[in-house]
């Protein structure tokens, strides 16, 4: 089997100097948090699922839970904050749960929006998100089942927004408003028109049952096809609907992790030859590569190099 060192496999490279503003806030919560304490005031709402949060305009969606690889969150922010210790990035991971991420990508940018479940307490985000550290901030109110208004508020830094509704989810990127107005409208059990959820398919691939271990780190494209030339190099048309996958860690290598990828296709009489193609693209065996119905594929026990995931990820 074929071990994926290509540099572009997730597409995953967003606007670094914004991001780095971010978990630089990330750092003086992490910090205000000991400072400050975490006495705050209980308020009976229903429990927020963050990707419920992430609308349907991205093309690549990816779920990051910690519990995959501890390593992985607190690298992305050691990376990005010049001079952060590996012990203040770790500090900071050990907050943050689950990352879920949508994307879309031009030529010139990438278009991100992330919603991540977390514990940072009210008083720390005030204090790191503050003026004297970049960043502005907005009120957002919204009537609230007792009819009373409840103020959100959303920081603005160079046009990055970034908004912790609660203290256990943190949203940063496009459409932070929006996504604030969504979890407005579910926490306080209240109706509202959805024009932007996700795909029901998209949703239960990114989804997993509370109280269970969460060891996959998973993402589908809804737009596949510009996915496989970056996956395999080359630019082919096999008229793809989607592409989903997963990776979990290699139980013998800790250095690697293991992926699996799905491949659904318009047309049936291109499967055969994208069959081939891809044993030959992975270094796999005609067992690893399955053809399941006359349009759908899936490739197993593909190794990456968990470094150059790492490379990836960490921007």
């Amino acid at each position: 089997m074929q071990t994926i060192k290509n540099g572009e496999f997730l597409l995953l490279r967003l606007n670094k100097t914004l991001l780095s503003a971010v978990l630089a806030a990330f750092v003086l919560i992490a910090a205000g948090i000991s400072a400050v304490g975490c006495k705050s005031v209980n308020i009976a709402v229903e429990e927020v699922n963050p990707l419920d949060l992430i609308d349907s305009r991205s093309a690549f969606y990816m779920r990051i839970p910690k519990a995959v690889d501890s390593n992985l969150i607190s690298r992305m922010i050691q990376n990005n904050i010049h001079g952060l210790s590996e012990g203040d990035a770790r500090k900071i991971s050990e907050r943050i749960d689950t990352v879920y991420l949508g994307m879309k990508k031009s030529k010139k940018s990438v278009d991100f929006q992330i919603a991540s479940s977390c514990s940072f307490p009210r008083i720390a985000v005030s204090s790191a998100f503050s003026k004297k550290n970049g960043w502005t901030s907005d009120r957002l109110a919204l009537e609230g089942s007792d009819k009373n208004d409840v103020s959100y508020t959303v920081y603005n830094n160079s046009g990055l927004l970034a908004s912790f509704p609660s203290e256990k989810i943190a949203l940063i990127g496009r459409s932070v408003p929006d996504m604030v107005e969504r979890y407005h409208y579910i926490s306080q059990n209240l109706e509202f028109e959805d024009s932007f959820s996700l795909d029901d398919d998209i949703y239960e691939w990114l989804s997993y049952e509370e109280g269970f271990y969460d060891g996959q780190i998973r993402f589908y494209a809804t737009k596949p096809q510009s996915f496989l030339t970056t996956l395999i190099g080359a630019n082919l048309n096999f008229k793809l609907m989607y592409v989903k996958g997963f990776l979990e860690n290699d139980m013998d290598n800790k250095n690697q992790y293991v992926a699996q990828l799905e491949f659904e296709f318009r047309d049936p009489r291109v499967v055969g030859a994208a069959k081939a193609m891809l044993e030959v693209a992975f270094g796999l065996t005609d067992s690893s590569v399955k053809r399941i119905s006359d349009t759908h594929l899936i490739v197993s026990e593909i190794k990456i190099d968990k470094r150059q995931l790492y490379k990836i990820l960490v921007l």
